[in-house]
């Protein structure tokens, strides 16, 4: 069984908040309790109310934007609202990201540059056709470098089955 901390204060009640702080290189920790950590002037802030603002920020439209900031959807799945989302950020149930769309898409567009992935794609992700059609362009090149245009056009030719053209 773990000992209980006690204040590091009063030595009288249990540590119930911690902190640590850095000055000059030189780390020192502290336990108080609750009467102590009041007393020495510190507020107890809760992580929600830290993020309350910072996610209604995220989801308060720009004037491109023509739909009210707090929407009236509700997820039909698991009963999450708009204004739920707004506030915390978090989401309920997979089909709240089909409940919330529009929502979602203000969101990430205020914090990152687009909401479409321009950036290159895992090679892995790639399916077999356009791996093969990629390395079919590469040789076509190759050929049409060193000018062997018969093996280019019997390249260029296979490729365009893979594209499902000519056959």
């Amino acid at each position: 069984m773990a000992d209980i901390r006690m204040c590091d204060e009063c030595g009288i009640r249990p540590a119930v908040y911690y902190e640590t702080n850095m000055i000059n290189g030189m780390v020192t920790e502290r336990y108080l309790c609750e009467e102590c950590k009041k007393k020495h002037g510190f507020v107890k802030t809760s992580v929600p109310d830290l993020f309350d603002g910072f996610f209604a920020a995220l989801t308060q439209p720009f004037g491109m934007f023509g739909e009210p900031a707090r929407e009236n959807r509700v997820c039909p799945t698991c009963g999450c609202t708009a204004e739920s989302y707004t506030k915390t950020g978090f989401l309920g149930c997979p089909d709240c990201y089909k409940t919330f769309e529009p929502l979602i898409m203000r969101s990430v567009a205020k914090l990152q540059k687009d909401v479409k992935h321009t950036g290159k794609t895992p090679t892995d992700a790639r399916s077999p056709e356009e791996l093969r059609y990629n390395e079919l362009l590469k040789k076509r090149e190759e050929a049409v470098a060193v000018e062997d245009f018969q093996l280019a056009a019997k390249i260029n030719d296979e490729m365009k089955k893979l594209k499902g053209g000519a056959k």
